[in-house]
C-alpha cells in the first residue's frame, strides 16, 4: 500500500520457444496510477540488477508498457494494440510467447496480439514489474473457455457497458478480427485502421424489426485504402458467424450493398443501384431497411434509394463491414426517445455569441437548419465559434477530398482526374475579411491551374459542376487572368494571372465594406475585380488543371486588413540567420511561413511554442505580437527554459507554468521561475501590449536572463542561469498569433561553435603553414537493426531484408563541407534503392530510427528517388536524375551550404537546391534500402587529393570505360547548359526532319561527361585512327536516309552523295570534324552535301565562310577546293574556321556561339598532315573559363591533326555540333 515500484520479478528459468508465459491479474490497488508491466529479459537473474522499474532499463529488455512496446528502453512499437494494461481488471490474463524465428508476440486474455517485435534470438527470461496498481500476480496455465469470457468483459469495462435499453438498436461486441465497439456499443471502429483494411465486419446487437431503419453516420475515413463502408443484413447470429475479412464473402443468408451494387450470397444481383458507397465522406449516413412486405431498402443521407431485394425473411440482423476507407461508424437513432440529444445554449461559455441552439449527437453538431459538422471538427466549433474560423465545408465536388480538420483540399486522384473539384468556405465571409490559401501541390500533367472566387451560393444548395465557371448565376470567379461574372466573362486582362501561379503561391480574396471584390496574390492586393458584389458571400476554390492540393493560411476575424498587417502576416522566406520556432508546439498552435509565425487557432491555452535551438550567449530572440483577441483574458508569456522539446516523449503542457524542468519567465509583470514569483513589477505589464510590439529574451555572458521590449533593456530578470537553455513563448489568452521578428548570430560563430563542441575540426595549421585534414567521418554506431558497420564504421552493410538500414553520420554536419558516400553491391532482387539527407536529432541516445526514412515526421530534409521530402511530406518531384537509377560505384553526396540550403551531388555534380532554411547541428542520414545494400564514406579532400590531371583519364582505350557508368539520358534533363545549346539550336530553325528524332542530344559539358564517366580519345575505322569527343559541346544526330525525310523537305539528305552501305560507314570510316560559320549551317544541310571553298552555289561563300589551306611558303590558297577536318574538335572549331557569334539566352546573358560538323570520312580519300595553324594548347571549358586541363588535341599525333580532302562523296555529315563560351 505504502509502495508503488522496486517490484520486478523473474523467471526461475529462460523461456522454451513457443512456451506460453501466462499470469492472472489478482489484486489491484486503485491507490495508483499506472499498472503491471510485462515481458523479456536476456540477462540471467544471477547477474541482473534490479532496477525500480523495467522501463528504465537500457539493454537486453522487451517490455509491454500500457499499450506500448518498449525495446532497450525506447519506444519500438507504439501503440501495438487498443488493448491497454492500465486497463486490465482483476482476473484478466496477459502472456508473452517467444518463436523460434525470434518473433516476440503478447497475448491479452488468450488474444494473440500480433508481432511486438523480431529479432530476439538469444535465451530469454520472463520478467513482471509489480506497478502502481498492479499488487499481485499469478502464473496460470491456458483455458479457452475462461479466456473467452474474460474477452468480452475486457471489451464490456473498457468501453463501457451495453446500452441500459435492450431494445436500443446498438453493435455487438462480437466482431471482426480488426474491428471493436467502443461508445457503448453505438460506435464500431478499426483500432489500426492506417495498416488493416479488411476484417472489419460488426452485426447489430439484435435483430432488425420490420420498418426499422439501421442507419449509421461515416465518422472517420483513411483515403489510402481503396473501397468504403459496406452495409446490409442477415440471418447469421453474431455469436454463431464465423467472421470473414469482409461481409461479400459470406455464401448463404447476406444481402450486402458494395459501392453502388447490391451482393446475395456472395454473387452480384443488382449492378447499378442508387449512390455510391466509395464517395461517402466524414458525416455521411447510409441505412438498411426490411419492409414488411420483406422488400430490402437502403438509404443515403435519408433518401431512399429504392427496392433492393425481395423476399428477405423476417429474422434478420443488421450488418457494416468497416472496410478500406471506412474507419469508424455510429449507429444513428433518430427516433429513439431514449437518445436524447446534448443541447448547448450558444450563449454559454461553449459558443459564446450565436445565440442559436445546436445539437450535439454521435455523429457530429447540426443546428437544426441542414448545417452539419462532423465530430473531428466539433471542438474547433466549441471553442471559437465567435469567429468561426474559415475552413473548407465538408460538402465539395465529387473528386474533391477535405482533410487536416477543414485546412486542407486536394484532388485526390489529381494525374487521372483535371476538374470536378471545387470547395467552399463553411460559412460566409465577413466585410474585409480575407480567405487565402497556400497552393501545396501541383502536378503538371494538365493545362490550366487553381480558380478562385465568391459566390451566394450556400455549399448545401449547391449542386457542384465541373468547373465553377459553369455555374451561370451568383458567382464571381477569377480563372487565368479572366474575371468571370454569372458564367460571362467580364475582363482578359486582370491584374494577376493564376495560371503563373507555383508551389508556394498564396492567393486570397475579399470583399470590402464598399461591396468591391479583391483579389491577393503573395500578399499583395491585385485590385478591384468586381463591383457591387452583394454580401454574405462563400469563397470558392477550384483545384482545378495544374493545381492539387491547398491549404487555408489565415483564421480568425479580421475587421480591417491593411498592407502593412499582410505583410506582416506573409513574411518572406528566411535567410539562413532566421530564427525559427520548433516544429514541436502546443496542440492548439499552427506554425506558418517556414515556422516563423505562430497562430492559437482555438480556445486560450496549449499555445505553447519553442526555439529550434538552443540559444546563443548574447544572442537576442524576439517575437513581434501580430494578432490579438480581446474576447480573452490574460496575455503572452515569455522566458527560457531547460526543456529541449524536439527530444521530450510526454505531452506538451497546456501553460508555461505547468512545464516540468526548469523554466524562467515574465508573465504580466512579474518574473516566475516555474510556479515561484522571483521578482514582481519587473516590466511592463503584458496585458499593455498591442500588435507590432516586440518582446524579446537574451541570456548574457554571466548566465543572467534579460527581457527586452521594444528593443528597450528591462534589466536582469533572473540569475545563474545553466547552460544550454531555449527560448519558449505562450500564446495566452488574448495574444493569438505572433512572428519571429530576431536571426541567428553568423554562420561563422556556428562553426565555431559545432567546432569548440568537438563534433567536427579542421585541426591545427601545421609547421609548414599547411592545413592538417579534417578528421575521417564515420558513421554514427546507432544505426538500423539490419546495419553491420566495418572498416572502423567508415562502411555500412544491410545484412537483412531490405529495410531497417538507416545510418547516421557520427558528428553533425559544418556548413559547406561536403559528406560523400560510394556505392557499392546492388542486390536484384529489391526494387527502389537508397535515400539521402540530413536531420536535426537531438541528443542521439534518445534518438529511435524508423524503418525506412517515409516514417520520418520532424526535423527531417531527405531525398528519396526523384523526391525531396520535409517532415514526411512530399516537397518536390522530379528532382534530379532520381536515386533509384545509380549504379556501383557512384558517388552520392550532401552538403548544407553557408545559406542553409541542402544540395545534392551526384559523381560531385552539384543537382541544385533540394531544401531551404536548414538548421545547424543536422546529421547526415544514409538509408540502405531496397536493392542498395553497401556503402562506403568517401573523403572529400580524399577525392580532391587524388584528382589527377584532367588528361589522365583520356590515355586509356574506348574498352577502358568506366563499367559503373549513369545513363547518360537519366541526366539529360538537369542539364542547364544543354537547355541554352536546344536554345540555340531552335533560333537555326533547321527542320526536325534533318536530325534523328528517336536520339535524344548528348551534352559532353563537363558535368554530363563526369556523369557517363567516358574517356576522353577514342578510335574507329579500318585501319584504326584515333579521334577525341567532342568535350564541351553539346552534339546532335543527323539524320542519313532518305526515308526518313518526309515529303516537302529537301531531296537530299546528308548521305546522298554516296554509294556506300550505311553499315559499311558507320564501322569503318573515321570519325572526324569540320568547323563552318553559323551562316552556313542550314545551307549544307539543305543542300545534303559539304560545299568547297570557291563553289559557284555559294557565290563569294568560300572567301567567307570556309577556311583557306595554308602554303608552306606562309601563302593561302582557296582555289584547290579542299575540304578540311581535323580528328580534334578544338582544332576543327578553332576561330580561323568556326567564327564565334552573340547569341542571348533566356536568362539575357550574351554568350559566343560557334558550330562544327561530326563527320564520317572514308579511309584513304583524304591527306593528313600538320596542323596549318597553332595547335589550341588549353581549351576553355564549357562555362567559358579558361581550365587547367590540357587539350585533347594535344595527346593527339600532331603530324596528323589536319586532313584534306577534294571528294565529297567521301564524306557523310553525322551530327551537328554547337557549343556556347562564356555560360
Amino acid at each position: 500500500m505504502e509502495e508503488f515500484n522496486n517490484a520486478v520479478v523473474l523467471t526461475h528459468r529462460p523461456l522454451r520457444d513457443n512456451e506460453l508465459f501466462q499470469i492472472r491479474i489478482d489484486v489491484l490497488i486503485r491507490k495508483w496510477s499506472g499498472s503491471i508491466e510485462f515481458g523479456l529479459i536476456t540477462q540471467t537473474p544471477d547477474s541482473f540488477e534490479f532496477p525500480a522499474t523495467m522501463t528504465i532499463m537500457r539493454s537486453g529488455t522487451v517490455v509491454m508498457s500500457g499499450n506500448g512496446i518498449l525495446h532497450d528502453g525506447k519506444a519500438a512499437n507504439s501503440p501495438y494494440t487498443h488493448f491497454n494494461l492500465d486497463q486490465l481488471e482483476e482476473g484478466d490474463r496477459i502472456g508473452i510467447l517467444k518463436k523460434p524465428d525470434g518473433e516476440i508476440h503478447y497475448f491479452v486474455n488468450g488474444a494473440d496480439q500480433g508481432i511486438a517485435t523480431i529479432g530476439l534470438n538469444v535465451p530469454v527470461w520472463g520478467a513482471i514489474n509489480l506497478y502502481g496498481m498492479a499488487a499481485k500476480v499469478t502464473i496460470v496455465e491456458r483455458n479457452e473457455r475462461e479466456e473467452h469470457n474474460l474477452r468480452v468483459n475486457v471489451r464490456t469495462h473498457d468501453y463501457g457497458a451495453l446500452p441500459e435499453s435492450e431494445d436500443a438498436l446498438a453493435f455487438h461486441q462480437n466482431c471482426g478480427f480488426h474491428a471493436a465497439v467502443i461508445n457503448n456499443g453505438r460506435t464500431a471502429h478499426r483500432p489500426n485502421a492506417r495498416d488493416d483494411f479488411n476484417h472489419g465486419v460488426v452485426l447489430t446487437n439484435r435483430k432488425l424489426k420490420p420498418n426499422e431503419l439501421f442507419e449509421v453516420c461515416l465518422d472517420r475515413v483513411i483515403p489510402k485504402w481503396a473501397g468504403s463502408i459496406e452495409i446490409g443484413v442477415t440471418t447469421h447470429i453474431p455469436t454463431q458467424l464465423d467472421y470473414p475479412c469482409t461481409m461479400t464473402n459470406v455464401r448463404s443468408g447476406t444481402w450486402m450493398m458494395t459501392g453502388n451494387g447490391i451482393m446475395h450470397n456472395g454473387t452480384s444481383i443488382v449492378d447499378e443501384y442508387g449512390e455510391s458507397l466509395d464517395r461517402l465522406k466524414v458525416g455521411d449516413r447510409v441505412g438498411v431497411l426490411r419492409k414488411e412486405s420483406g422488400s430490402l431498402h437502403f438509404f443515403v443521407n435519408g433518401e431512399d434509394q429504392g427496392p433492393a431485394a425481395a423476399g428477405i425473411p423476417p429474422n434478420v440482423y443488421g450488418v457494416i463491414d468497416l472496410y478500406g476507407q471506412a474507419a469508424q461508424a455510429t449507429i444513428v437513432q433518430p427516433n429513439n426517445p431514449d437518445a436524447s440529444p446534448h443541447y448547448f445554449e450558444t450563449g454559454s461559455s461553449l459558443l459564446p455569441e450565436n445565440k442559436t441552439k445546436v445539437v450535439v449527437t454521435e455523429c457530429g453538431v447540426s443546428d437544426g437548419n441542414g448545417s452539419f459538422l462532423p465530430l473531428a471538427m466539433a471542438e474547433s466549433y466549441f471553442y471559437d465559434t465567435d469567429s468561426s474560423d474559415l475552413r473548407f465545408h465538408s460538402l465539395c465536388g465529387k473528386n474533391a477530398r477535405v482533410s487536416n480538420n477543414g485546412l486542407t483540399a486536394s484532388r485526390a486522384n489529381a494525374m487521372g482526374e483535371f476538374n470536378a473539384a471545387i470547395v467552399l468556405s463553411n460559412r460566409g465571409l465577413k466585410d474585409n475579411e480575407l480567405f487565402e490559401v497556400v497552393i501545396e501541390r501541383m502536378v503538371d500533367r494538365w493545362s490550366g491551374n487553381i480558380e478562385a472566387g465568391v459566390t451566394t451560393i450556400r455549399p448545401e444548395d449547391l449542386v457542384f459542376p465541373n468547373t465553377m465557371t459553369d455555374m451561370d448565376h451568383d458567382t464571381y470567379m477569377l480563372s487565368g487572368a479572366s474575371i468571370h461574372i454569372g458564367g460571362g466573362t467580364v475582363t482578359n486582362r486582370y491584374n494577376c494571372n493564376l495560371d503563373t501561379l507555383t508551389c508556394g503561391s498564396r492567393v486570397g480574396m475579399m470583399r470590402k465594406s464598399d461591396g468591391s471584390l479583391h483579389y491577393f496574390v503573395n500578399g499583395e492586393d491585385q485590385g478591384v475585380a468586381a463591383l457591387d458584389v452583394p454580401s454574405n458571400i462563400y469563397a470558392v476554390v477550384d483545384l482545378y488543371g495544374q493545381c492539387a492540393q491547398v491549404t487555408i493560411t489565415r483564421f480568425g476575424e479580421m475587421s480591417m486588413i491593411s498592407s502593412q498587417l499582410i505583410d506582416s502576416l506573409s513574411l518572406p522566406v528566411p535567410t539562413h540567420l532566421s530564427h525559427r520556432f520548433s516544429s514541436s508546439v502546443g496542440k492548439n498552435i499552427l506554425l506558418k511561413n517556414n515556422n516563423l509565425v505562430a497562430t492559437r487557432i482555438r480556445h486560450y491555452t496549449h499555445g505553447l511554442v519553442f526555439s529550434s535551438l538552443p540559444l546563443e550567449i548574447d544572442e537576442v530572440f524576439e517575437v513581434r505580437i501580430e494578432e490579438l483577441r480581446p474576447k480573452w483574458t490574460g496575455s503572452l508569456m515569455i522566458g527560457v527554459t531547460k526543456l529541449n522539446i524536439e527530444e521530450e516523449c510526454s505531452p506538451i503542457p497546456p501553460t508555461i507554468s505547468a512545464i516540468s524542468a526548469e523554466t524562467w519567465f515574465v508573465a504580466g509583470s512579474n518574473v516566475k521561475k516555474n510556479n515561484t514569483v522571483l521578482r514582481e513589477n519587473y516590466s511592463i505589464h503584458f496585458s499593455r501590449l498591442s500588435s507590432g510590439d516586440r518582446l524579446g529574451v537574451r541570456i548574457t555572458p554571466e548566465r543572467t536572463l534579460r527581457l527586452s521590449v521594444n528593443g528597450e533593456d528591462m534589466g536582469v530578470a533572473a540569475l545563474n542561469l545553466p547552460k544550454k537553455l531555449w527560448a519558449v513563448v505562450d500564446l495566452y489568452g488574448s495574444v493569438e498569433t505572433v512572428s519571429v521578428s530576431s536571426r541567428r548570430k553568423s554562420v561563422s560563430s556556428t562553426s565555431e561553435r559545432v567546432s569548440s563542441n568537438g563534433d567536427e575540426s579542421f585541426g591545427d595549421l601545421g609547421g609548414e603553414g599547411k592545413r592538417k585534414p579534417p578528421r575521417i567521418v564515420s558513421f554514427d554506431e546507432r544505426c538500423g537493426k539490419n546495419i553491420e558497420l566495418s572498416e572502423k564504421n567508415r562502411r555500412a552493410k544491410r545484412v537483412n531484408g531490405y529495410n531497417n538500414g538507416i545510418v547516421l553520420s557520427n558528428h553533425p554536419l559544418l556548413p559547406d563541407k561536403r559528406f560523400q558516400v560510394k556505392l557499392g553491391s546492388l542486390n536484384s532482387k529489391w526494387s527502389s534503392s537508397l535515400s539521402i539527407g540530413v536531420v536535426w536529432c537531438g541528443t542521439l541516445e534518445r534518438f529511435a530510427l524508423p524503418n525506412s526514412v517515409v516514417d520520418f515526421r520532424k526535423s527531417s530534409w531527405l531525398v528519396c528517388g526523384d523526391s525531396v521530402l520535409e517532415n514526411g511530406v512530399k516537397r518536390k518531384s522530379k528532382y534530379g536524375p532520381g536515386l533509384n537509377s545509380l549504379q556501383e560505384g557512384n558517388l552520392l553526396g550532401i552538403q548544407v551550404d553557408s545559406e542553409g540550403n541542402l544540395r545534392l551531388y551526384i559523381n560531385g555534380i552539384d543537382q541544385g537546391v533540394a531544401a531551404t532554411n536548414i538548421p545547424s547541428g543536422v546529421r547526415a542520414l544514409v538509408d540502405l534500402y531496397g536493392s542498395c545494400d553497401d556503402v562506403c564514406i568517401v573523403d572529400e579532400y580524399l577525392i580532391k587529393n587524388n584528382r589527377g590531371n584532367f588528361a589522365e583519364p583520356y590515355a586509356h582505350h574506348a574498352s577502358d570505360k568506366m563499367p559503373n557508368s549513369i545513363d547518360s539520358s537519366t541526366f539529360i534533363k538537369n542539364c542547364e547548359y544543354m537547355n541554352a545549346c536546344n536554345s540555340f539550336k531552335n533560333s537555326l530553325c533547321l527542320p526536325d526532319a534533318y536530325f534523328v528524332g528517336t536520339e535524344s542530344p548528348i551534352c559532353y559539358c563537363h558535368s554530363c561527361h563526369i556523369l557517363r564517366g567516358e574517356i576522353g580519345i577514342h578510335k574507329q575505322g579500318d585501319p584504326v585512327a584515333q579521334y577525341t569527343i567532342p568535350l564541351g559541346w553539346v552534339r546532335y544526330s543527323v539524320n542519313f536516309t532518305q526515308e526518313a525525310f518526309p515529303s516537302g523537305t529537301p531531296s537530299n539528305p546528308m548521305m546522298t552523295s554516296s554509294t556506300s552501305s550505311l553499315s559499311n560507314v558507320l564501322t569503318t570510316w573515321h570519325v572526324a570534324y569540320h568547323g563552318l560559320n553559323i551562316p552556313h549551317v542550314r545551307r549544307c544541310m539543305d543542300a545534303g552535301v559539304l560545299f568547297q571553298p570557291g563553289d559557284s552555289d555559294f557565290g563569294e561563300f568560300g572567301s567567307e565562310g570556309f577556311p583557306l589551306k595554308r602554303t608552306k611558303e606562309g601563302g593561302e590558297r582557296g582555289e584547290g577546293g579542299l575540304l578540311v577536318f581535323s580528328p580534334a574538335v578544338d582544332y576543327a572549331a578553332i576561330p580561323e574556321f568556326s567564327r564565334k557569334h552573340d547569341f542571348v539566352d533566356s536568362s539575357k546573358r550574351i554568350l559566343s556561339a560557334r558550330v562544327a560538323f561530326q563527320v564520317l570520312v572514308q579511309p584513304g580519300s583524304y591527306k593528313a598532315g600538320p596542323p596549318s595553324y597553332p595547335n589550341p594548347i588549353t581549351t576553355a571549358g564549357y562555362n567559358g573559363e579558361e581550365s587547367d586541363r590540357v587539350s585533347l588535341a594535344s595527346t593527339l599525333d600532331s603530324e596528323t591533326l589536319e586532313w584534306e580532302t577534294k571528294e565529297q562523296g567521301a564524306t557523310h555529315v553525322s551530327a551537328l555540333l554547337i557549343r556556347l563560351d562564356g555560360f
